[in-house]
């Protein structure tokens, strides 16, 4: 049996968490789901702001929003078509390929083209560096966290064996996350740049550790969809990507709108009135940290796009750090850039001015 065929046995359909508010029309919409780990929430507003103006609407589309525990669940749910989209990290996706057994999806849109995850101490700890962090507890979302290979080869890089030399611990996000760190439970956490703005805003001074140079440019999560709906419905997927692309201009130019407009898609999530003033500060700072980490027209010119360059960067590292043994498989059943001239098919100027009128 496949290593993909035990992930269909071994892991449970995720569950749609709210669907997106859409409007009738003569035609029928195409409803797709899109699954984010480990939950959808004003951290990654773009998206659903994209969905109040109507970008996907204009493609077509209606979205279902989909949450699951990590990349090691949603990846064989997007593999096996009970969710068309997945925003997800391809570490596991890598390791895969290079043992011959490839998961049937290919990365299309390159999300977070900037490492999104950071390792984090308090303000006052005696942990300095990556190095400091031999002999104690880390904290990671889930052990099924899709960044868990590429962390491991951050700590192996400074001399520092996972589950060895430290003990790796699942601390989940949020709040329950944060307070591990201060009642000392965990001495560092390794979480997404957003996490940790979100806690700095919660009022907890912390200090981010560096991490080696050659890991800060190696790119992170992206959107894959199964090969199946590529050869069947092309323009669905690309028709995805511009209205993925549309959002995040959308939600740079007018960034508080962006924030309020995750309530009309979630609105259990509306703080009450006295903490709407702080609400709206903290995620206007988690999400222009996003874009800033997610603006792949600013390295290349496009949105969405990668190069070979940046797969044979990322496989040659998982390869030295031992993550995987080969190499020379094909990375082109990994990705394809064969979307992006048509993901870039708008024009941006038109997508800022209505975001501009976007009432906040």
């Amino acid at each position: 049996m496949t290593s993909f065929a035990k992930f269909l046995r071994a892991t449970s359909f995720a569950v749609p968490l709210i669907a997106s508010v859409t409007a009738l029309q003569a035609q029928p919409l195409q409803k797709v789901r899109i699954g984010y780990p480990p939950a959808w929430s004003a951290v990654e507003a773009a998206i659903p702001f994209g969905d109040t103006l109507g970008y996907f609407k204009e493609e077509g589309l209606a979205l279902d929003y989909v949450s699951v525990q990590g990349t090691a669940v949603l990846m064989p749910q997007v593999a096996n078509g009970s969710v068309e989209f997945g925003i997800m990290n391809p570490d596991l996706a890598i390791i895969a390929a290079s043992k011959g057994e490839p998961f049937p999806i290919k990365f299309f849109y390159n999300f977070y083209p900037r490492n999104i995850f950071e390792f984090t101490v308090l303000e006052n700890s005696p942990i300095k560096s990556l190095a400091d962090l031999k002999g104690k507890k880390l904290g990671v979302g889930a052990l099924s966290w899709g960044n868990l290979p590429m962390s491991r080869l951050m700590l192996q890089d400074v001399g520092i064996t996972w589950m060895k030399d430290v003990q790796v611990m699942p601390v989940g996000v949020g709040a329950a996350a944060w307070e591990r760190l201060k009642s000392g439970s965990v001495d560092a956490l390794n979480l997404p740049a957003t996490q940790n703005v979100m806690m700095e805003q919660a009022g907890t001074p912390i200090r981010r550790l560096e991490i080696p140079a050659e890991f800060r440019t190696v790119f992170s999560n992206g959107i894959a969809t199964n090969d199946a709906l590529i050869q069947k419905n092309p323009k669905l997927v690309e028709a995805m990507g511009r209205a993925v692309a549309k959002s995040m201009v959308a939600c740079i130019t007018n960034t508080e709108a962006c924030v309020r407009a995750y309530w009309k898609i979630d609105p259990s999530s509306k703080p009450t009135a006295s903490n709407e003033a702080q609400w709206i500060r903290t995620f206007v700072a988690v999400n222009q940290g996003s874009y800033k980490i997610g603006e792949t027209a600013s390295l290349t010119g496009r949105h969405g796009g990668y190069t070979e360059s940046d797969w044979k960067n990322i496989i040659q590292k998982m390869k030295d750090g031992e993550q995987i043994s080969a190499v020379n498989f094909d990375i082109s059943k990994l990705y394809t850039n064969q979307f992006v001239k048509g993901v870039n098919a708008f024009d941006p100027e038109a997508v800022r001015a209505t975001a501009r009128t976007a009432k906040p």
